[in-house]
């Protein structure tokens, strides 16, 4: 098999995912997630297995290069939808491939209130607030509770998560009873708004170039520091990896 460029791109998954082994290629990331990597177009269908590396005798930092590059090739295709206190991303279906695009984090963490805090139920859910709104924590934690009962196919998980030059779980402290900054974030004595995000599609095709959603706003990607060629590892030894035991690698030479 030829390896081109195009071929991979890294998925973030379900730890419980009863469709991920210990066959597969999969590095950590949450207590609740984990990174894995797709074939494609259409992504999301095929993962990268161990086997594979040695077939294409890929090592497994370079897959890691390849896949990021990828992303961030179709970074430009990213949009913003929806308004404070609770905007959502729009990528194609793999909303949550972005949660590994550092730059992105980084600069929309300037745009709220506190804290940057996302939830990432599914696949195709990424929604964030800051940690000082407390209508968007309420409406967060909401559109993760009902995308969860509506159980999407491609579930992902429960646990909020906080930008902090990286992520973590968010654990619920003070800053969720936060006075919030007054306006579009809510002021600090504002009911929580009712309106809850659409329930993911089934049928939105998981490919971010199959084209932009209408009425939503382009996201300008910050452009990485010279010479820095973005992130390329995800940890390899974390909380998570407790929760992954029964995925490591089948014995054998490491590459």
């Amino acid at each position: 098999m030829q390896l081109t460029s195009t071929m991979f791109l890294p998925l973030l998954v379900s730890v419980e995912d009863p469709r991920l082994g210990t066959e597969h290629l999969l590095d950590d990331f949450s207590p609740e997630l984990a990174v894995a990597y797709s074939y494609g177009p259409p992504y999301g269908d095929r993962f990268v297995v161990w086997a594979d590396l040695e077939r294409l005798e890929l090592g497994r930092r370079v897959l890691r290069r390849v896949a990021l590059d990828n992303l961030y090739r179709l970074l430009p295709r990213l949009r913003i939808e929806g308004q404070p206190p609770t905007p959502m991303l729009s990528f194609g279906g793999l909303e949550s491939s972005v949660l590994l695009a550092d730059e992105v984090w980084a600069d929309l963490s300037q745009s709220v209130p506190g804290e940057l805090v996302v939830g990432v139920p599914a696949r195709d859910v990424v929604i964030f607030t800051g940690s000082e709104s407390r209508p968007g924590l309420a409406k967060v934690r909401r559109a993760v509770d009902r995308i969860f009962f509506a159980g999407d196919q491609h579930l992902l998980g429960r646990d909020l998560l906080v930008w902090r030059n990286g992520w973590s779980t968010y654990l619920p402290a003070e800053s969720d009873s936060a006075a919030s900054e007054p306006g579009p974030w809510g002021p600090p004595d504002a009911p929580p708004d009712r309106r809850e995000p659409p329930a993911p599609n089934p049928e939105r095709s998981v490919d971010p170039e199959a084209g932009r959603t209408e009425g939503s706003e382009p996201y300008r990607v910050p452009r990485q520091r010279s010479g820095d060629p973005g992130p390329t590892d995800w940890p390899e030894r974390s909380p998570a990896r407790r929760s992954l035991r029964r995925r490591r690698r089948p014995s054998g030479p490491a590459r």
